[in-house]
């Protein structure tokens, strides 16, 4: 028989800013819900990094194509667009890895070229590599919106495509100071819970900031931790996390289609109706 969602207590480990808005729709649905931020989103700060998208900004008319990989980048970077390119240059072909980035593209007035895939949901580099308008693309110059260090799969596959591809990187992925703190005060309220925990990772950076508390700890409360771990369900967006989890020592993961709240939503739903997850050795 599936259980209610009054059965289950989802920690979401998001910013608050994506946090709340999903936290809203499940607590619709009937799941308690408690938010833990394990990953914050800052600007760059260091001089010679401000330097570098300040070039890139002011070289954009020079590129045929720009890729945004996410909602972040679209904010930080429509920001300095705005501040150097009042009006935006002619000529460049727009992209976004994922519908949701897109929508956030839509909202400063800018249209993408091509979904591909993402238009059915997906949103990873894979997807849009699939798109159209990228596979002929030899000779061009492509530029991709991003934080500093994320994934390189995009540009190597364009350059093998024989485009030039530069990044233009705009934000920095930190463990919140009071990461810590959250996570030991919400153990501390939920040890005589008897409803079943699923904790959600939207990014392998969440989960390595996680790992990141747990190593910071005294002995005694790793221990805590490591047992709330243990006992907990683990949500995730993607094969390339669950592997992530496993080496991270993870029990029990769900993996949905996407990062999506629909899709997190969806892979909740069917958890809650089949008791079926992914059974990881250590």
């Amino acid at each position: 028989m599936a259980d209610s969602p009054q059965d289950y207590f989802i920690v979401i480990t998001r910013p608050d800013a994506q946090a709340v808005p999903w936290a809203e729709q499940l607590q619709v649905l009937g799941f308690n819900c408690a938010r833990v931020n394990l990953l914050d989103i800052v600007a760059v700060s260091d001089a010679e990094k401000i330097r570098a998208i300040k070039n890139r900004i002011l070289d954009v008319d020079l590129y045929q194509k720009i890729i945004f990989v996410s909602q972040n980048a679209v904010d930080f970077g429509m920001a300095w667009l705005e501040d150097y390119w009042p009006q935006m240059p002619v000529g460049i072909d727009f992209f976004a890895v994922g519908a949701t980035t897109a929508k956030k593209l839509a909202s400063y007035g800018v249209a993408v070229q091509d979904l591909a895939a993402s238009t059915g949901g997906g949103m990873t580099s894979e997807d849009l590599l699939s798109a159209e308008h990228l596979q002929q693309v030899d000779g061009e110059k492509i530029l991709i919106f991003r934080g500093c260090g994320g994934r390189g799969h995009l540009a190597d596959e364009l350059s093998k495509r024989g485009a030039k591809v530069d990044y233009c990187e705009l934000y920095e992925r930190v463990l919140p100071a009071a990461a810590q703190a959250q996570l030991l005060q919400l153990i501390t309220d939920t040890e005589a819970s008897s409803a079943q925990r699923l904790v959600s990772l939207h990014s392998g950076e969440s989960l390595q900031n996680l790992l990141a508390v747990l190593a910071q700890l005294a002995l005694p409360e790793q221990q805590r931790v490591q047992a709330w771990m243990n006992n907990s369900v683990f949500l995730v967006p993607s094969a390339r996390i669950v592997v992530a989890a496993q080496a991270a020592g993870l029990k029990r993961v769900i993996c949905a289609e996407n990062a999506t709240d629909q899709a997190m939503t969806a892979a909740l739903l069917e958890y809650c109706r089949t008791q079926e997850c992914i059974l990881l050795q250590d």
